[in-house]
């Protein structure tokens, strides 16, 4: 049986995991908001808001290296890009799906 100063210790433990979280992930997305992400458009569908992309690994999903459709967190972020470009992103989950939160292109369409 777990006594209330079990009770106690356990969540003084995961109050500390939970306020070093911010602290650890800080060096993972810069300040600007977006992430150290980079790519290349694949496709673009405007009318499903999603986009293709070819990346590396992406710490913030734990994904590893691979070319997938992203839904987009806002239609407008589809006008940013074009297919070949290069570009640098966020990626996150939004409404339960991988989704780009931000991106900007940084190097000319191949």
């Amino acid at each position: 049986m777990v006594t209330s100063v079990k009770w106690v210790r356990l969540a003084r433990a995961l109050l500390a995991i939970l306020c070093a979280a911010p602290a650890a992930l800080a060096d993972v997305v810069p300040r600007d908001g977006l992430g150290q992400n980079e790519g290349v458009v694949l496709e673009i569908d405007r009318k499903a808001g999603e986009i293709a992309i070819r990346h590396g690994y992406l710490p913030e999903l734990s994904m590893d290296a691979m070319s997938m459709y992203f839904a987009v967190a806002d239609p407008a972020l589809l006008e940013r890009v074009r297919k070949g470009d290069r570009v640098r992103f966020k990626a996150g989950l939004v409404a339960g799906r991988f989704a780009v939160i931000s991106i900007e292109r940084i190097g000319a369409r191949r």
